[in-house]
């Protein structure tokens, strides 16, 4: 039986991953051994891994590396932690492949540390691009140390081979998490009141990142998104979700704290993924500037207002409306989102994310892969 290990280090990916993981965790033909680390196994960011606990899986190693986001320098030593812990997981487990999921620095570091092992890294979500942010050239560097590609779409299939990589190992399989808005058991409104609290208006779900590449300033971005959220607090409830773990997120933790506090809306640190997705389904939109808003939520046919530069250069539907991190733009997209047009064009649009059997296709790829030569090739560059 091969030997594959899924390190995970964020709640959002996670949230992606799980229906595949459980495909493969219950399987007999591949032995899964799943690790945690990153925010998963943070206090401030809720302790994650206990969700995947929760959901049946054995974590076979916590590994904490120390997260501070105050400044890119300690960015770098938490992404030191994580590579020299990896290092020394691998040499002491020996796994057929590692799988890992886009973008994120823990990522980075892990993929490092497995390249160097020798060990074969199956990589999902390459070749996207989001300008606004360091993932940017983390995936693609996470690419060029990968065997198998897992896609989302056909622009970045022709993207990852562009950057030389052999077609016979690159696939555009879609988003897992695109499928998840309608296979996933979605908590029922009543349940998600059971467990939140009441809400008593029609409410936006809000999610914001910080942009670490731009240079633009984050408290200035988020003080134009709550100025612009006071336009419509008469009428909705607003329900915010905490930031991941990128350089400068505690800053935008401060401030919506202090905000949802003086304005009693409600502040979830972390949700599960059945929680997250069904929020938005309930919802008049999501404002912000998460992937799921582009990726995900399409699938739930429900406005996303896509704030910034943090996903420019990603595929996008019509369901998504973009705004700068301007009160006035941000205003006129919330407007533009419960316009009785733009809802009659939301029951018409597509998710280009979305293919029929996802989930069914990787795991078919993935086994495919573990059983074949192309594991223990030599890797070489794919020129045109």
């Amino acid at each position: 039986m091969k030997k594959l290990a899924y390190i995970t280090g964020s709640r959002a990916e996670y949230g992606i991953m799980k229906r595949l993981l459980k495909k493969i965790y219950n399987s007999n033909e591949i032995e899964l051994t799943i690790v945690a680390t990153g925010m998963q196994v943070d206090e401030k960011y809720g302790n994650t891994y206990k969700v995947i606990e929760e959901d049946g899986f054995k974590i076979d190693k916590l590994i904490d590396i120390k997260i501070d986001n105050s400044d890119n320098s300690k960015i770098l030593n938490s992404m030191s932690i994580c590579q020299s812990e990896f290092g020394k997981y691998f040499q002491e487990k020996k796994f057929d492949a590692v799988m890992i999921l886009g973008d994120r620095y823990e990522i980075f570091s892990v993929a490092i540390a497995a390249a160097m092992h020798n060990i074969p890294l199956i990589h999902l979500h390459g070749g996207e691009k989001t300008l606004g942010n360091y993932d940017e050239f983390i995936r693609h560097a996470i690419t060029k140390m990968s065997k198998l590609h897992l896609v989302s779409t056909e622009e970045y299939r022709k993207r990852v081979i562009q950057m030389g990589e052999n077609p016979k190992d690159v696939f555009n399989v879609g988003a897992l998490g695109a499928e998840n808005s309608f296979e996933m058991v979605l908590p029922e409104k009543n349940e998600l009141q059971n467990r939140f609290g009441t809400i008593k208006k029609d409410y936006f779900m809000v999610v914001f990142h910080p942009e670490t590449v731009t240079g633009v300033s984050i408290e200035n971005q988020i003080e134009e998104l709550l100025n612009a959220i006071d336009n419509f607090k008469g009428n909705y409830d607003f329900i915010f979700i905490g930031s991941n773990s990128d350089t400068g997120s505690d800053t935008i933790f401060r401030m919506i704290n202090n905000y949802t506090r003086k304005n009693n809306f409600k502040f979830l640190t972390s949700v599960k993924p059945e929680e997250y997705l069904a929020l938005i389904k309930y919802s008049k939109g999501l404002i912000g500037n998460s992937s799921s808003g582009l990726i995900e939520v399409p699938s739930l046919k429900i406005a996303t207002i896509n704030i910034g530069d943090r996903q420019k250069g990603r595929v996008r539907g019509e369901s998504v409306i973009d705004a700068q991190a301007k009160k006035h733009e941000i205003i006129e997209a919330i407007e533009c989102s419960q316009s009785t047009s733009f809802k009659d064009m939301l029951k018409n649009t597509t998710n280009p994310y979305y293919q029929k059997e996802v989930m069914e296709e990787a795991y078919k790829i993935i086994k495919e892969f573990l059983n074949s030569d192309r594991l223990k090739e030599i890797k070489d560059f794919y020129d045109f």
